[in-house]
């Protein structure tokens, strides 16, 4: 008597009519993801996030309203705004909604949590580097400026650089990191190097205050994190925005090495990027037991279907005339196009 195999899949999942399955390298047997049906609702999506581990100043929240289900991250901390010394203890604020359709893949679930736990610690890190400009404190790459209003006043933000052809001296750029912290932490000038005619090599050390909350910061075995930015500049301009660009990379790696579904941390790179290109190859290769035409002509319809549903629609008006004349430019477009 034959025994069917089965094979473990997640709610909400199911095969399409005569999936083919893949054996691993390791004798395991699956059937990749591109040849499941995905019907997710607010408990199928909810069982998915109870497997994520991150950290509990990040809960992610399943919601859901008229228009569907959505993701929702909260940032637990201090506020941004007040002095420490003012607050009581911590509070939760939330971020933006993130929309998960029925049909998303499970993996992309999974993303989607990754890249709403990025973009949420992105909004905290641009708050928390602070300028200590004209005996007040101030947050210059922070969100919340009024984009409308600075658009219409660009004559007062435009870069006015006097430096010399050597660019800033040490002690100018000593002096600038003495003028911003972040997260409470003081930076302090280690070396300047030039590499290059247009390149320098900027080090700096993080030194934690007693309020830092960034464990990125933190020191690690009795060690002060110290960091490198590459100039192409050496003014005082690039410093800032190579500091906000590299304050992001550590929030981002942060995200990446401590983010798990079911203990697996997928970004993390201690995983070899080889192997994983290898078990891509593998589940993308045309299985042994071909799948037979009828199958085929399912598989194809159901991408189609999927494709249809994420078509946005097109609506009378000024938006809609200027996305049909920007992509008549790119000359004839396969695809579904907007409005089909």
């Amino acid at each position: 008597m034959e025994h069917m195999i089965q094979i473990p899949l997640l709610p909400g999942e199911s095969p399409i009519d005569n999936a083919p399955s893949v054996t691993l390298d390791n004798g395991g047997l699956c059937i990749p993801q591109h040849y499941l049906r995905y019907h997710h609702n607010r408990p199928s999506v909810e069982r998915i996030i109870l497997d994520i581990d991150y950290s509990n100043r990040y809960p992610v929240f399943v919601c859901e309203d008229d228009s569907g289900l959505y993701l929702q991250v909260g940032i637990v901390g201090y506020d941004n705004y007040a002095p420490r010394s003012f607050q009581s203890g911590l509070k939760v604020v939330y971020g933006r909604k993130w929309r998960v359709e029925p049909q998303l893949p499970s993996s992309e679930i999974i993303q989607t949590v990754f890249l709403a736990l990025k973009k949420a610690r992105e909004h905290e890190v641009r708050e928390l580097f602070r300028f200590h400009h004209r005996g007040g404190s101030t947050t210059p790459f922070s969100t919340h400026h009024d984009l409308p209003l600075m658009s219409q006043n660009a004559d007062l933000l435009a870069a006015r650089l006097a430096v010399g052809p050597g660019g800033e001296s040490c002690d100018r750029i000593r002096a600038s990191l003495d003028a911003v912290s972040y997260d409470g932490a003081k930076l302090t000038l280690i070396a300047l190097e030039r590499r290059r005619e247009d390149t320098w090599i900027v080090d700096i050390e993080i030194v934690p205050g007693v309020f830092s909350q960034l464990p990125e910061i933190q020191k690690t075995g009795g060690k002060i994190v110290q960091i490198s930015i590459l100039l192409k500049a050496l003014t005082l301009n690039e410093v800032y925005y190579q500091l906000m660009a590299e304050f992001l990379t550590l929030s981002d790696r942060h995200v990446d090495e401590n983010f798990s579904y079911k203990g697996f941390i997928r970004f993390s790179r201690k995983n070899n990027i080889l192997d994983i290109a290898d078990l891509s190859s593998v589940l993308r290769r045309k299985p042994h037991n071909s799948p037979k035409k009828d199958f085929n002509q399912t598989f194809d319809a159901v991408n189609y279907e999927i494709d249809k549903t994420r078509v946005p629609p097109m609506y009378p008006g000024a938006l809609s005339d200027k996305i049909r004349s920007n992509l008549a430019r790119l000359g004839p477009l396969a695809g579904l196009l907007p409005g089909c």
